[in-house]
């Protein structure tokens, strides 16, 4: 266990987001942080599963997130087994440098397609949810009618950098189980 000092924006964005957890925002709601990024989560047939599991996980991370860290066991043991599960191994640091080497032999183009594809580990992602490194809240979901209902949904996230590293967030959502993440800034 770490023990946090997190600054009153980092506390203030935790409550609000736990807000809207439960009670999603009116669209006339200003955004708090510098504004509203949205992506499209591609699923396969199963949106609503998707959709529950990454806004469980993230409950989970809201409420560890002030006073005292978990341990990465004990991480392991509160998340979701499926979000868990879904995380590539924890490499050693001689296995780390080996796939750093590794990649940076290949072409770029191959690197950017491998980087796009590849597995976070749980350590890997928590390091982005920390006080210190978090960029991001929830603040709503979208689900679309008609033929791409349970296919499609968006998320949107208040983000306290422009841009911000969206890396994890979509991790988020890979390891719940959606295909793929979109940013709409990427259409």
């Amino acid at each position: 266990m770490v023990k946090m000092v997190i600054n009153s924006e980092f506390s203030k964005q935790l409550l609000l987001e736990r807000e809207r957890f439960e009670n999603p925002p009116d669209h006339t709601v200003k955004a708090t942080g510098v504004g509203i990024a949205r992506f499209i989560i591609h699923c396969n047939n199963n949106a609503d599963e998707v959709l529950n599991l990454a806004k469980r996980v993230l409950v989970i991370v809201n409420y560890n997130s002030e006073l005292v860290w978990p341990s990465f066991e004990e991480w392991s043991k509160i998340l979701p087994n499926k979000f868990v599960n879904n995380c590539a191994p924890e490499l050693s640091k001689s296995e780390s440098e080996k796939e750093i080497n590794y990649r940076r032999s290949l072409p770029w183009e191959k690197q950017v397609s491998l980087e796009k594809n590849k597995k976070w580990s749980l350590g890997n992602w928590l390091v982005w949810l920390e006080p210190e490194t978090r960029e991001w809240f929830w603040w709503n979901a979208h689900k679309f009618d008609g033929e791409i209902e349970n296919t499609h949904f968006l998320i949107e996230v208040t983000a306290l950098d422009d841009p911000f590293s969206s890396g994890a967030l979509k991790w988020l959502f890979k390891a719940c189980g959606a295909i793929n993440v979109i940013s709409t800034d990427d259409l």
